[in-house]
């Protein structure tokens, strides 16, 4: 395995540390890293250069002078680049509430130790081989289209006069619509973090961004129904959901 790794960080010994880190776990591992390092998250961001799947995991400090570790986070989502693991790394864990907007992947303060680094990396490494995992669907208009899970925003059903079992998909780059039911979708993905918000809606609940009465917000401004009667399931699920994420 080959992985994209961005180190980001004002100061120098702290990137210094984390490169060190990824070279002594890449020798015990035998998973080999491409390692960018930038000391202004400006550069960063520069370095996309209109790739939206440039790297598979960003290590980012929270305090950066020219720009917070919280607003690169932001930009980096609006690029959009929705996939990629963003790891937090900081003095002040107080930090932590501000970052499930960005879908922070995982939070780690300093000093940080190899011991809790190479913990960290084993399930990143983990949950990067968990996301290989797709789906094949047939587009209405495009054919057979096989999907990375990870990418799917939400399923809807799409009621009209001609049908009742279109779907529309949602995915971070289009929409399109495919044929087939919410109930046998949902059968699918059960063990893959999607959830039924409403009996026309399925949403992966990485893209869950807030609640609002009787609707979801999703990180892609996208508002979808859901039901009042599940809404409290649904907050308990969610919260689950960001407990394992947060452990991995």
């Amino acid at each position: 395995m080959l992985l994209n790794i961005a180190v980001c960080d004002d100061e120098i010994s702290e990137i210094k540390k984390i490169e060190d880190y990824l070279v002594t776990f890449s020798v015990q591992s035998g998973i080999e890293f491409n390692i960018d390092k930038f000391s202004d998250g400006n550069k960063l961001l520069n370095a996309y250069n209109g790739n939206s799947s440039k790297y598979d995991a960003i290590f980012l400090d929270v305090e950066m002078p020219k720009i917070s570790g919280m607003k690169l986070a932001e930009k980096i989502r609006q690029i959009p680049d929705r996939n990629v693991l963003i790891i937090f790394i900081t003095s002040y864990p107080e930090y932590m509430q501000d970052s499930f907007d960005v879908q922070a992947y995982q939070y780690l303060t300093k000093p940080l130790t190899y011991t809790l680094f190479e913990e960290k990396m084993k399930r990143l490494i983990g949950y990067l081989s968990e996301l290989q995992t797709n789906i094949t669907v047939i587009s209405l208009k495009k054919g057979e289209i096989v999907l990375h899970l990870e990418d799917i925003i939400c399923f809807e059903t799409i009621k009209s006069l001609t049908t009742k079992s279109d779907l529309l998909v949602t995915t971070i780059n289009e929409e399109f619509m495919i044929k087939g039911k919410i109930a046998e979708m949902e059968q699918q993905l059960k063990e893959q973090y999607f959830i039924s918000v409403h009996r026309s809606v399925l949403v992966n609940m990485k893209y869950i961004k807030r609640f609002n009465s009787n609707m979801v917000e999703l990180t892609n401004g996208k508002v979808v129904e859901a039901s009042r009667r599940k809404l409290s399931e649904i907050k308990e699920a969610f919260s689950k959901y960001m407990i394992v994420r947060y452990k991995k």
